[in-house]
This record gives structure tokens, C-alpha cells and sequence, in this order.
């Protein structure tokens, strides 16, 4: 016995086995049925094929062995496509209409090519008396080899939906069926696509066909250990389905032009080189207008929509794709176009616009548009279809005896067009208040829109509310916060200025009692002169609009800080500043906030004190920390402000005091990295602690 016969009995009797063992278990239903038959025609083909090229001596004897072949190709190309078919859709879901007319068309085509091949010889055989080495492809023949090929690559596009599709258990049990499958009518693919390109079938092909059956068996009975033929939950995409639709088509083309260049090479066409470039380069020409038009794509999607699946939308993927693409969009003037176009691309329209209300509620504002129309920048909406719009959620399809309704809204002539003949109008309602509308212009086939349409454009109507909502008071927000930020801003420049104005107050008061001392009188030039440069960097600072004072970072005499800041000052009379400056080494920073800290501090302190008293500022290092102390003999804080407002931005105890300071001050302070502490007694005083960090790395 040949190496050849042995493989293939063995490619008889490995899809006998796994015939019984996929009924086994008392499984009786339609997968496994389908399964045991598409096994049983396999076994039939190698039994077909060991008969021709072991029992087939004569030349009638090989071509009803090579009829015999052919026709049984046929049956398992069919059976495996109706098996994938079938274990796509697991018992108990029904098959689409769509899936029924394939299998129908399927078994059509297969059956009348096996016609064919019982009246015409699908292969031209030598007449001579020897062993089935070789026979040449003949018309019936190449017919029914494309046929097998098409069914064959339907077999491998659903085997790889169905890994693809499939999740933890359901693939863990399902891919070693599909690669045990998968790999042998790869195999097959191969050998049949050799068949057609030159016309001949060798007795090699089958032996090694064969040889491939055996693996295959071996990984499919591992997955039906597994009850691979259980049900998964598997369903085949609609994007799985379009791209094998662009694949035949694809496919098709090339049968068509091959189809093409034989006949012109049959009836024997002058020029024949001429024209079979001039047929493939128009032809070619043909095939990339119909996959580039928007139109032919659609019908295409749609008819499967229609004739595959229950639903004609994918819900699953709408809501991830609309979620994933408006998700990360936070302004309107993004979102709104993004919407549109997302909304337009759903349900296959070339125009689609939205509407947003504005300041006045019966007026809404253009935010987007797609497709080649212009509508109009504003939409004035009377007050009974405004009245209705508040109170109806589904769609109004225009022309559909609704437009009594809108007619004052169709009014425009750019409306008119863009919406007539079946285009829909959308309310987008917000927690019962109107937000906009949404305007979808007519389906690409002018099918029109259906109640599932209605329905679907309906809930991306609801979720495209709150998306622009959320959107706008996040705008709103941001503006309230820039308009935080400034106001923050101004009030740290007024309560400096403040500050400035109390020093020069103090210096006018000064002046009455000192102002023919000479020594006062350049006092009070230095004096003056600082603070303007004070005061024109609080207009620079205004101007650059910087928000995070102490942002600075150079070496800092923080005693020298202190003596600067005090120089401008004038206690009135009564009140002493006392210092009392330590070196600390090590302190970066800003000085110029950190000095208007030190006269936020002292001046509040002065200001706590109402009859004699003493304000005392010291330096220090303690450890890793360079500490500045500003204590006064004033009044004390009330335990009550202390506990909740003391550092709160505009909270303050002393009137016409804006309530800025001591928040500048901490905020001040956290910009280096430091803390500000206090101590205070009602009638006995206040310290104020502030600890900056050293750099104390030797």
C-alpha cells in the first residue's frame, strides 16, 4: 500500500469519526447536524478521490471518477459554508432573511454546477490505459472550481468572524475549530486556485489535499472535547459582513475579467492585446468608482442591515463610536460640528444641521452643519410650534402629515430643500426645556425614515442634549473661573495699593508734626519714591496677569526683606515697630511678595492696636527653617473668625477692609513651600509664625 492511498483512507476515515463524535453526547441539533453532515461529504470526497487514483485504469472509468470528484468538491464547499452559517447563529436564533437567501443562492449554484458536471465532462482525460496521474481542466470544470473557490473563501471569512467575534470561554472552546478548519480549507483554497490558473489537476494535489485533512481532524477533535459546537454567543459584525461583501465583489471582478480575456481569446478578437488592456483598465476604473461611492456603500450597508440583521442599526457601535468621538470634546464649536457629522454618518444623509437656543428663547442660532447645503444662521420658531417642541421627544418627518406643523419653520427656501422629501427635525430637550433641534436631511436612497430611524434618532437626540449641555455649563464655568481669577487678581493689586495708601496716609499725618526736620523731609522723598515703583510693578503685575505671586526663585536676605518692607512704614503716633533680625541662611524665594507679606502683617498688626502699643518682627533659624515672627500687643481675633475665616478670601473684621491680606499672605507662603501659624488672645495680642524652608545641603 502507497503513502498516497494511506493518506487517503486516513482523510476517509478521520471526518468518519469526527462525524459520530460531533453527534456524540446526544447532541441531535442543527449545528451539530450540519457539522456531521459537512464531516460525512468530506469523507465521500476521499472516497472519491481514492477510487480515481486506485480503480480508475480506463479513461471512462477516470472521468466518472474525476465527475464523481468534482461533484462531491462541491458538496463539502457547500455543507461547510451552511455549517459556519449555522454556527454563527447558535440554535434557537433565527436566521435574517438575508442568511436564508445566501444559503439559497448557495445551494443553487451548487447544484446546478454539479448538473453541469453530470452532463458535460468537467475534465478532458487521455485516452490511455494507466493510473489517474493528470487531467486538463475543461469548461464545466472551471465552472464549478470558481464556484468552490467562492464557497471556500465564505467558509474562511466566517471562520475568522467567528474567532474574532469570540470572548474568554466561548474562544477558549472555538479556536482550535477554527484552526483545525481554518488551515485545511487554506489548503484547498490553494490547490483549487492552482487548478484554475493552469488548467490542471494532478494526482499530487489530492494526496497532499489529503495529507492536510489529518492535522486539521486532530486540532477539531480537540475542540469538540471542548463543546465547540455548543453555543457561543457568537454574531457576526456588520462591519465582518460588509468586507466580505467588498471582498467578493472584489472577487467576482477578477472572475469577470478573467471571464473577459478567455473570450476574447476564443473568438479569436484582432488586437487582442489592445482590447484586453483596454477591458481591464476600464473595468478597473469601473471597480474603484463603485467602492469609493458614498452612495453604492450605503446600499450596501443597508441591505444588509436589512436582509441580515434584526435591527438596522448596530446600537453596540453607534454608542461606542458617538460616545469615543464626542467624549473628549469640551468646547461647543468642536462638539457641535462633531455631532452633526456623526449623526449624518448614522443614518446616511448628505445634510444635517443643528440649532442651539440663545439669549432670546424663540430665536435659535446656527452652531453646525454638513453636506452642500447653507441654512440659515438664525431660526425664529413661532410660539405654538415652540410650544410643541417643548412638549413632544419623537422626530417630525417632513411630508408626513406633520407639515402643517412646521410649515413655519420650512418657510426658507434653503430648508425647504434640504429637509423636503422625507428629512426629519429632532427636538433636543434637557431636563424639559428645548436646547436646539437637530435637522437630518433625507436618507441617501430617499427610502425614507422608518420608525426604528425615528426611534434611534430620538435617543441620540436625548443623549446629544446633555452632551451640549455639559458642554456649555462647562464654558460657563471656565469663564466664571477666568472671571474668579481676575477678580482675585485685582483684589490682591487693591489691597496692595491699599497698603501703599495707608503708608503714604501715615506719612501725610507724620509730615503735619515733622515737616521742616530735614531729616524727615528726605525720608519722605524715599518714601514716596518707593512707592511708586511699588505701585507701577502692581500695573505691570495687572497687566501680565499673574496669578501665583512667589513663583520667583533667587537667593533671599529674608532680614533685609524685612528692613525694606518697614522702610516705607510710619506708625502714628503711639504705636513702635521693634525688630529684632536674625541671619537665616539658605532661603530662596521672591522677595518682593515675601516683603508684601511682612507689610500685610506689621500694618494689620498696627491697625489691631487702638491706644499705645508695640508691634515686634523677628528673624530667625530653627533647623531646617528660616521663621519670620510679627507679633502685636492689638486686640487679639475673635475665636469664632479665627476658627472659620481667618485665611478665607474676602472675610474680614475691620471696616472697609476687603478680606485679601492674610489670604495673600498663606498663599504667599505655600508658593515657597512654607507654613503660616497664629497665636492669639482676644484683648491680649496676636503672633504670627511663618516658617520658610533652607536649603541646608552642606
Amino acid at each position: 500500500m502507497t503513502p498516497a492511498v494511506v493518506a487517503l483512507a486516513l482523510s476517509a476515515l478521520v471526518p468518519a469519526a469526527l462525524a459520530g463524535l460531533g453527534l456524540g453526547r446526544g447532541r441531535r441539533d442543527r449545528t451539530a447536524r450540519a457539522f456531521a453532515a459537512a464531516m460525512a461529504t468530506l469523507a465521500v470526497e476521499a472516497g472519491a478521490a481514492l477510487w480515481l487514483v486506485t480503480a480508475t485504469e480506463t479513461p471512462a472509468a477516470r472521468d466518472l471518477g474525476l465527475r464523481a470528484l468534482t461533484a462531491a468538491g462541491l458538496a463539502v464547499a457547500y455543507a461547510w459554508a451552511a455549517f459556519v452559517v449555522l454556527f454563527l447563529h447558535p440554535p434557537g436564533t433565527p436566521l435574517g432573511r438575508g442568511w436564508r437567501l445566501a444559503l439559497a443562492g448557495g445551494a443553487l449554484v451548487t447544484a446546478g454546477s454539479a448538473a453541469l458536471v453530470a452532463v458535460v465532462p468537467p475534465y478532458l482525460v487521455a485516452d490511455v490505459t494507466a493510473p489517474f496521474y493528470a487531467a486538463r481542466l475543461d469548461a464545466s470544470g472551471r465552472t464549478a472550481v470558481i464556484a468552490e473557490l467562492l464557497l471556500t473563501v465564505g467558509v474562511l471569512a466566517g471562520l475568522e468572524a467567528a474567532l474574532r467575534q469570540s470572548r474568554f470561554t466561548a474562544r477558549w472552546r472555538t479556536k482550535y475549530l477554527v484552526l483545525g478548519l481554518g488551515g485545511f480549507f487554506a489548503v484547498r483554497f490553494y490547490f483549487q486556485a492552482q487548478i484554475l490558473l493552469f488548467h490542471t489537476l494532478l494526482a499530487s494535489y489530492l494526496t497532499a489535499q489529503a495529507l492536510a485533512v489529518v492535522p486539521g481532524g486532530l486540532l477539531t477533535a480537540v475542540a469538540l472535547r471542548r463543546d465547540a459546537l455548543l453555543p457561543a454567543g457568537l454574531t457576526v459584525s456588520r462591519h465582518v459582513v460588509y468586507r466580505s461583501v467588498v471582498v467578493g465583489t472584489l472577487g467576482a471582478y477578477l472572475v469577470v475579467v478573467g471571464g473577459l480575456g478567455w473570450l476574447l481569446e476564443r473568438l479569436g478578437v484582432a488586437e487582442e492585446l489592445f482590447w484586453g488592456s483596454l477591458v481591464i483598465f476600464v473595468s478597473a476604473l469601473s471597480l474603484g468608482v463603485l467602492l469609493f461611492s458614498e452612495d453604492a456603500r450605503w446600499r450596501v450597508k443597508r441591505f444588509i442591515a436589512l436582509h441580515f440583521y434584526r435591527s438596522k442599526y448596530d446600537y453596540r457601535a453607534q454608542w461606542m463610536a458617538f460616545t469615543e468621538r464626542l467624549g473628549s470634546l469640551v468646547t461647543l464649536d468642536r462638539l457641535a460640528p462633531a455631532l452633526v457629522s456623526s449623526v449624518a454618518d448614522a443614518v446616511g444623509t448628505t445634510r444635517a444641521a443643528l440649532y442651539l437656543t440663545g439669549a432670546r428663547p424663540e430665536v435659535l442660532e446656527r452652531a453646525a452643519a454638513c453636506g452642500a447645503w447653507d441654512p440659515p444662521a438664525a431660526l425664529e420658531l413661532p410660539a405654538p410650534l415652540a410650544a410643541e417642541l417643548h412638549q413632544r421627544r419623537e422626530p417630525l418627518v417632513v411630508d408626513d402629515g406633520q407639515a402643517p406643523t412646521l410649515a413655519p419653520l420650512l418657510a426658507g427656501r434653503e430648508l425647504h430643500e434640504g429637509l423636503a422629501e422625507g428629512g426629519v427635525v429632532v427636538p433636543l430637550q434637557w431636563q424639559g426645556e428645548l436646547v436646539g433641534l437637530l435637522l437630518v436631511g433625507p436618507e441617501r436612497t430617499h427610502a425614507g425614515y422608518g420608525a426604528e430611524d425615528r426611534q434611534f434618532l430620538a435617543t441620540v437626540g436625548a443623549q446629544a442634549a446633555g452632551a451640549l449641555m455639559t458642554v456649555q455649563l462647562s464654558e460657563r464655568l471656565a469663564r466664571a473661573r477666568e472671571f474668579e481669577a481676575f477678580h482675585r487678581l485685582t483684589s490682591f493689586v487693591v489691597h496692595d495699593l491699599k497698603n501703599s495708601v495707608a503708608a503714604l496716609s501715615l506719612l501725610s499725618q507724620n509730615a503735619l508734626v515733622h515737616f521742616d526736620d530735614p531729616e524727615f523731609q528726605r525720608d519722605a522723598v524715599a518714601t514716596l519714591s518707593r512707592t511708586v515703583e511699588r505701585m507701577k510693578g502692581l500695573l505691570a503685575r495687572l497687566a501680565a496677569a499673574r496669578e501665583k505671586p512667589g513663583s520667583e526663585r533667587a537667593p533671599v536676605s529674608l532680614p533685609r526683606v524685612v528692613e525694606e518692607a518697614l522702610a516705607g512704614l510710619r506708625p502714628r503716633p503711639g504705636v513702635r515697630v521693634r525688630t529684632d533680625l536674625g541671619a537665616v541662611a539658605g532661603l530662596r524665594g521672591d522677595a518682593e511678595a515675601l516683603g508684601k507679606v511682612v507689610q500685610n502683617l506689621v500694618i494689620n498688626g498696627m491697625e489691631a492696636i487702638t491706644g499705645d502699643g508695640e508691634v515686634t518682627v523677628k528673624t530667625y533659624e530653627a533647623g531646617r527653617w528660616g521663621v519670620l515672627e510679627v507679633t502685636d500687643t492689638g486686640c487679639g481675633i475673635p475665636a469664632e473668625f479665627l476658627r472659620t475665616s481667618l485665611f478665607a478670601p474676602f472675610r474680614t473684621t475691620k471696616p472697609g477692609g476687603w478680606g485679601v491680606g492674610l489670604y495673600h499672605a498663606r498663599t504667599v507662603v505655600e508658593a515657597h513651600g512654607g507654613t503660616i501659624e497664629v497665636a492669639t488672645k482676644e484683648g491680649a495680642g496676636t503672633t504670627f509664625t511663618i516658617r520658610l524652608p533652607r536649603d541646608v545641603t552642606p
